[in-house]
């Protein structure tokens, strides 16, 4: 992105932060980030169309803050995904993200309040990704049923201890809300009963868009390679820690949507392969497959 536009987007940002949407004029824009109306008209058709690049930017910064909790951790592990859950509404409260989304919906804007609504759906699509890489698979059946119910418990909660300006932490409500959705998982799954079908995640979130997928395949492979590498190097604590430290460097380059380093991932890639040890196994097979698929010239 071009350095003075996201300059401007992050300006902007500051001032939605302190006076909301609305109350943000055009020329206040102008005059925080030191640029003309000319050059604003050439970044953004409209204030509306500038909204959407401070909201983008603010979720791409999210998901790169959230990304960073599962580096070297167990994805299927309830702990970390609370962790990204409550990192999540932290940025939300700075952000003033309720207001600001509140703010915009009485704007009457029919294309802003369908990306407002675009966002929830896409956060709902983040919940259900991560409670299939939760959930057992005899239970992921019922995966977004329990992602609806737990999106519902935390935003009543929410809402009702703000009202109450009771002060109860973003994390004992998010494991609350997390401990009583395996109780109703366990309820569900022993009754069958589910009101949303695998055709319902379909339709709304269709697989040809869905790079959650991916992602989660490659964190799969990633999880199921560092296990190998444990085991393997069990006895050589050096080599082992070498050999991880090459992995989550790769985890974190790849998270870095913008910019990943390609020669530094073929670097670390690299010396993985040269590894006898790590590359007959299974688990580096595919993790190798995988990263051939992405737009990096692998070294063959």
């Amino acid at each position: 992105m071009n350095k003075r536009k996201k300059h401007v987007i992050e300006k902007t940002h500051e001032l939605f932060i302190e006076k909301g949407y609305h109350a943000t004029s055009i020329q206040e824009i102008l005059d925080h980030s030191g640029i003309s109306k000319g050059s604003f008209y050439n970044y953004f058709p409209s204030k509306a169309d500038l909204f959407k690049a401070v909201f983008k930017l603010m979720l791409d910064e999210t998901k790169e803050k959230m990304d960073k909790i599962v580096i070297g951790e167990d994805i299927s592990d309830v702990n970390v995904f609370i962790e990204q859950v409550v990192l999540t509404m932290g940025v939300n409260r700075h952000n003033k993200l309720q207001q600001l989304l509140d703010d915009v919906i009485v704007s009457h804007d029919p294309d802003l309040i369908k990306f407002i609504k675009d966002f929830k759906f896409m956060f709902l699509k983040w919940v259900h990704g991560r409670f299939l890489n939760i959930l057992p698979e005899d239970k992921q059946a019922y995966s977004f049923d329990c992602a609806i119910i737990f999106m519902g418990i935390m935003q009543n909660f929410l809402q009702t201890s703000k009202m109450l300006r009771e002060k109860i932490s973003d994390k004992q409500i998010a494991k609350y809300g997390m401990d009583r959705v395996m109780n109703i998982l366990e309820d569900i799954s022993r009754e069958g009963i589910r009101l949303f079908t695998p055709d319902h995640v379909n339709k709304l979130f269709p697989e040809g868009d869905n790079e959650d997928s991916f992602d989660n395949e490659l964190s799969f492979t990633t999880l199921g390679l560092r296990k190998e590498i444990e085991k393997v190097f069990a006895k050589d604590e050096s080599r082992r820690d070498t050999y991880l430290k090459l992995l989550y460097f790769i985890q974190e380059e790849l998270m870095n949507k913008e910019e990943p380093r390609a020669f530094l991932i073929e670097s670390a890639l690299s010396s993985l392969k040269r590894c006898a040890e790590i590359n007959s196994t299974p688990y580096f097979e595919k993790y190798y497959k995988i990263l051939t698929k992405m737009d990096y010239n692998v070294i063959e």
